[in-house]
């Protein structure tokens, strides 16, 4: 027996079912992972049946939509049914309206909407009864806007280290200027002053301190 997912936030649950309308499972997102636990179905959709889980990294996430298709296999199967079940309401009522309600439901499981992405170029789709399909818009714009918001602040993060990185090398540029200035001034007083001890630079006659003559 397929059981509806727990979800703390009704917005993020969504029917599988035409026919099992009340059996749920949830689409979730936060800051980091978009994450799927949906039942799936069979028997034209209409019968939830096993499980689909996913939990997507919204670093990996792309191309995100909603469409709508439309199963012509089961509208016109649907309508047959429907048709047949009208025209045994004169012999058999419970019969016909059995017929009916089994013609409208495949009707409405040929009208379907979907939720796609991409996952690091993987198609993913999950389908959902056509009256989700305001629902499923609500998270597409919810789902680009979060990958919108997580795109600028890894922009930003990598400008930010990237500015660090400059500052850092040019930190250790003036670093280096300096050192190499007080090298060369070192390396240039070849003689000392025989009075005061000053440096003496290189071919001066007088000390620039005390005006004694150099040796």
């Amino acid at each position: 027996m397929v059981q509806s997912a727990v979800v703390e936030n009704d917005s993020d649950a969504f029917s599988v079912s035409l026919l099992a309308f009340w059996v749920k499972g949830s689409i979730t997102l936060d800051d980091a992972f978009l994450r799927v636990n949906m039942p799936n179905t069979v028997f034209f959709g209409l019968v939830p049946a096993g499980k689909q889980k996913d939990s997507s990294p919204l670093s990996g996430i792309t191309n995100v939509y909603t469409s709508k298709s439309y199963k012509l296999s089961s509208i016109f199967l649907g309508l047959l049914i429907a048709i047949i079940g009208v025209a045994l309401m004169g012999s058999s009522f419970f019969s016909a309206l059995i017929a009916i309600i089994v013609g409208v439901l495949l009707i409405g499981s040929g009208i379907r909407t979907t939720f796609n992405y991409e996952r690091s170029g993987i198609s993913k789709t999950i389908d959902l009864p056509f009256f989700e399909a305001h629902h499923s818009e609500e998270l597409e714009e919810k789902l680009t806007q979060k990958l919108a918001t997580y795109q600028a602040d890894r922009n930003v993060r990598a400008q930010t280290d990237r500015t660090i990185q400059q500052g850092a090398q040019n930190t250790q540029q003036i670093v280096n200027a300096v050192s190499g200035d007080a090298n060369n001034a070192a390396s240039s007083a070849s003689a000392f002053c025989g009075s005061c001890g000053a440096p003496l630079a290189q071919g001066a006659k007088f000390c620039n301190k005390c005006g004694a003559q150099a040796n």
